[in-house]
């Protein structure tokens, strides 16, 4: 099912590129050039490259069942979400794209199609956009978010609620340990001290019971905030907040 309705001619993307004027219609037609490596919509399946539904404000390198090259892996790492105007850059040159952007002249995404026409990108970007949902009409907005005085313990990770809302949270550290637990808003939740651990992650779900959510790669001794959530990695954590 697509998400937004879509109209004949957009003059500003609803999720922010706004330098040329883009046709939803048009970017139709130019999609047929990424058919055969990428699928879009209802019950779309990876193939080649993967599903593109909901790709803007996704992290890079994450959707479910799909293999990624190393390069987008690292794009993850990095903290990469996509949005309108860098998918746009990235589809021009995918190679220059990811070796600016990861500092690397050695990556190299699995993506080889390039768009030199700026038009022709700004459409289908445009079409793609229609089949994902706009991240500010979903999300809650946040609270000030002020520095949390927790000291994280040493070699571990914390994790704290900086949203409006109760939200069930992982937070995980080198050697398999673990901890969980419904956070109100302004909680924290803190793996013990881990000898010589050096990173982990923090993963957020709606409920103990939901499959998708969101997850952040940290260093030990981190207090990462969650500050917005949505589901599909499309969360706003402290660390990829701009």
């Amino acid at each position: 099912m697509k998400i937004i309705a879509t109209a004949m001619t957009v003059s500003t993307l609803i999720f922010g590129q706004a330098a040329l004027s883009q046709d939803v219609d048009a970017g139709k037609k130019v999609f047929k050039k990424c058919k055969a490596c990428h699928k879009i919509g209802e019950g779309a399946k990876n193939s080649t490259g993967p599903v593109l539904t909901n790709v803007v404000g996704r992290t890079a390198g994450t959707y479910e069942g799909y293999k990624y090259s190393k390069t987008l892996k690292a794009a993850k790492e990095a903290g990469l979400v996509w949005d309108t105007d860098n998918l746009a850059s990235y589809i021009e040159n995918p190679k220059n794209y990811m070796k600016a952007l990861l500092n690397n002249k050695k990556a190299k995404p699995k993506m080889s199609f390039k768009l030199k026409d700026a038009q022709k990108r700004a459409d289908v970007v445009a079409y793609v956009a229609s089949f994902s949902q706009p991240m500010e009409a979903e999300m809650p907005a946040t609270q000030t978010v002020v520095k949390s005085d927790v000291m994280a313990p040493t070699g571990g990770i914390c994790v704290q609620n900086a949203s409006r809302s109760a939200y069930f949270f992982v937070a995980e550290g080198e050697n398999g340990v673990r901890v969980t637990k419904q956070l109100e808003p302004n909680e924290v939740l803190c793996t013990p001290e881990i000898p010589n651990g050096t990173k982990g992650s923090v993963s957020v779900f709606e409920t103990e019971d939901h499959f998708e959510g969101c997850t952040r790669l940290v260093k030990a001794n981190t207090v990462e905030q969650m500050m917005r959530y949505s589901e599909f990695d499309r969360c706003l954590w402290t660390s990829n907040a701009g």
